[in-house]
């Protein structure tokens, strides 16, 4: 879960920052935009800051927005399916007043609409030499269906990951999982836990989404995934950090939950 002051903060910045007026009406044109992977259902940002610069990229499709920090892994999704993006990057000038920098617009169009879920990206940022990708694949190796390797690593993650409360008091806004940090030191809040389940999963070829929102029996703002399987064609969701409370507390509860339960806000 979110502490619920720092959510309220980042709602508040959103607001204001995607109704602001400050922009130049100039786009300049440049490399910045590394349209490589497209067909992955990606946009890389490539743009060096000036010192003290504060930059943010916003990706939009109809009248759904996405901010993002620019910061060294700025590799994102384009995760509302296929249509017109267009992808800002903006530049703090004062408070919560952003200029335009560059525009870049474009036409997605996928062959396989789940591909994006299977990516490495800021928010799920992980390669193939992290421990905990080889976990995952050692978890899965006598598996029989994606189902079985989705209940491997369920498993393991309710198992052997503790919610932080420390961590939960002092978190920033901004604040980004690292699926090493959480997998190492064996705990970490929602947010975390369910970065951590996204990248093993995503590595061994099952499409899985980060999703925040709020669950029912949960007063903060909160975070879990849904997981694509192949075999019934559905999306699941899933929930580790609720179901590791209960497995610390020896108690039974099933790992796929009713979507009744849960009102996603955004996925990734």
């Amino acid at each position: 879960m979110f502490k619920k002051r720092i959510v309220s903060l980042s709602i508040i910045f959103i607001l204001i920052f995607t109704s602001a007026t400050s922009f130049s009406k100039e786009a300049i044109l440049s490399n910045s935009f590394d349209k490589g992977k497209l067909d992955k259902g990606l946009i890389s940002i490539n743009y060096s800051p000036s010192k003290n610069s504060k930059l943010k990229v916003m990706i939009s499709k109809g009248t759904s927005k996405y901010t993002y920090d620019i910061r060294t892994n700025n590799q994102f999704p384009l995760q509302l399916g296929d249509g017109k993006y267009t992808i800002s990057i903006l530049e703090n000038i004062e408070g919560n007043k952003y200029r335009l920098l560059e525009k870049e617009e474009l036409n997605l169009g996928l062959i396989d609409k789940n591909k994006v879920f299977l990516q490495s990206i800021q928010l799920i940022n992980w390669n193939e030499d992290m421990e905990a990708i080889k976990k995952a694949k050692d978890l899965t190796k006598d598996a029989k269906s994606d189902l079985d390797k989705v209940k491997a690593i369920h498993s393991y993650i309710v198992n052997n990951i503790s919610y932080d409360k420390e961590k939960i008091k002092n978190l920033q806004a901004g604040y980004l999982p690292s699926i090493e940090e959480t997998f190492k030191s064996s705990k970490g809040i929602c947010y975390d836990y369910s970065a951590l389940f996204s990248a093993m999963l995503r590595s061994i070829g099952i499409p899985t989404k980060l999703v925040m929102g709020y669950n029912n029996d949960i007063k903060e703002y909160h975070a879990w995934n849904q997981v694509y399987l192949k075999e019934t064609n559905e999306w699941i969701i899933i929930d580790t950090t609720y179901d590791s409370a209960y497995v610390k507390n020896e108690l039974s509860v099933p790992m796929i939950k009713n979507p009744k339960e849960y009102l996603v806000e955004k996925e990734y």
